[in-house]
């Protein structure tokens, strides 16, 4: 099934009151780093969203864009513009350009994928908008789409320069809120973000395992992502960890050799299954160094930084964590090694961790012109990527439509091979997980063949 959605129309939603100009954010470190990355695209699915009634999607549409520019004042950032070209080290503009709202049409209903949209063909459709992301001029991007059945799309295309995975579904939850009529988030977001800026002179007190400084041209052949669809074709499968998988994996693992004599938490027993399994269907050779990317909040935990970040703080606040491991250990060790391995690191993030590659990044000129480029110290072929979203607040999201049936962030070409996404489900919460992993074809061949993943998963 493609070329269902039809576009009907594209405007530009800006804040509701005008954010007072001159307005320039300073951004830190992390944030700079990932003016490299590429887009994110989510959506979010609601099936009783539009009843029959005559004009009833055109109201929808004009409260959506009523609200969206309401929600824009207190979340101003999202309607400015990164400014990168003239400057030794850019900033946000918040000079209110806005985002870009699509309206669509498809001709499909939910029921062609079943109520829970979890096999859903055109998602990449569903925040594609009609201006093509070429730069950081034309972002965001929100993309409301109309099925013949009455339920809506809601796909929302940004990037983490601004607000990371903490943040982006405070904004919707937030949006939603006013959309009801509820009052704005108080105390108000703030973005801030400085309280990540590097010490005066800089302090590099620990070794910088994480990030490797590259010349430009390199940045992309070290990590092995890019953002052009130059790669081989990646197949795509979704998983599902049960309540019951869960707790029986996060058994196993306490009764395994290399238990830490606490009970493994939900992350760092799912964390493990897919580091070892993966590992296993990419028949490394056992010299190899097998590693475990994932993302570490300076919002988490009481000992990540000095002082504590402020809840309300909605900049990006994480970091890219690099976990290694000799494959041959990965492979032919018990779970528990893996497991004990990703306890330990998590215990390993400390303000200090944070602030001394925050020191580092400042030393190697970041941002600057014809500087370096920070990129993560990984290759590809031997990483799992993990992106975790099961603690956020995914389906707390209601526009008076009732809570979303699905959540789907999209995954591009760019996000390259061994990329794993953790997410709660809409009906167990997280107390269940939703793994969805991408790999080259031969590889997930052999993860499907995988004993240990179809003991503590199924495949959807």
């Amino acid at each position: 099934m493609s070329n269902v959605v039809h576009i009907a129309s594209v405007c530009t939603i800006v804040p509701a009151i005008p954010t007072r100009q001159p307005c320039t954010l300073w951004l830190c470190n992390s944030q700079i780093q990932l003016l490299s990355e590429n887009y994110l695209k989510q959506v979010y699915y609601f099936p009783e969203a539009v009843d029959s009634s005559p004009g009833s999607f055109d109201r929808l549409v004009t409260s959506l864009k009523v609200s969206l520019s309401q929600v824009l004042v207190p979340y101003y950032p999202i309607a400015g513009r990164p400014r990168i070209a003239g400057l030794d080290r850019p900033v946000l503009e918040c000079n209110n350009q806005g985002v870009e709202f699509v309206v669509a049409f498809a001709n499909a209903s939910f029921h062609d994928w079943g109520d829970s949209m979890k096999h859903c063909s055109i998602e990449h459709e569903l925040n594609q908008a009609q201006t093509e992301i070429t730069d950081h001029e034309n972002f965001p991007q929100l993309k409301v789409t109309k099925f013949r059945c009455g339920g809506i799309a809601l796909g929302l295309v940004t990037t983490h320069i601004v607000t990371d995975g903490s943040s982006i579904f405070a904004f919707f939850k937030a949006w939603s809120d006013i959309h009801q009529g509820l009052p704005p988030p108080n105390p108000p977001p703030s973005f801030d973000s400085s309280i990540l800026r590097a010490r005066d002179p800089p302090s590099i007190k620990m070794p910088i395992r994480d990030y490797v400084a590259v010349a430009p041209s390199l940045a992309q052949d070290h990590t092995g992502k890019s953002g052009e669809d130059i790669s081989p074709k990646y197949h795509v499968r979704e998983f599902h960890m049960s309540e019951l998988q869960l707790s029986h994996l996060r058994h196993e693992i306490a009764s395994g050799p290399f238990s830490y004599g606490s009970f493994p938490t939900s992350f760092e027993a799912a964390a493990a299954l897919v580091w070892k399994s993966i590992t296993e269907a990419r028949d490394l050779v056992d010299t190899a160094i097998a590693t475990f990317v994932y993302s570490g909040s300076a919002k988490a935990g009481k000992n990540r930084r000095h002082p504590p970040i402020p809840d309300e703080y909605c900049g990006t606040s994480a970091m890219t964590l690099v976990l290694p491991c000799p494959a041959r250990d990965l492979k032919n060790k018990h779970i528990s090694l893996a497991a004990r391995l990703v306890h330990d690191d998590i215990r390993a993030i400390t303000h200090e961790r944070f602030q001394s590659t925050i020191d580092w990044m400042e030393l190697e000129g970041i941002g600057g012109p014809g500087r370096k480029e920070i990129a993560v110290n990984m290759r590809a072929e031997m990483a799992v990527y993990s992106v975790d979203l099961v603690t956020f607040p995914v389906y707390d999201v209601d526009f008076g439509w009732g809570r979303p049936a699905h959540f789907s962030l999209v995954l591009e070409p760019w996000y390259g091979n061994g990329v794993v996404v953790f997410l709660p489900t809409a009906q167990g919460g997280t107390r269940e997980r939703r793994i969805v992993v991408m790999l080259l074809e031969d590889e997930m061949k052999r993860l499907l063949r995988s004993e240990l993943l179809a003991k503590f998963a199924t495949l959807e």
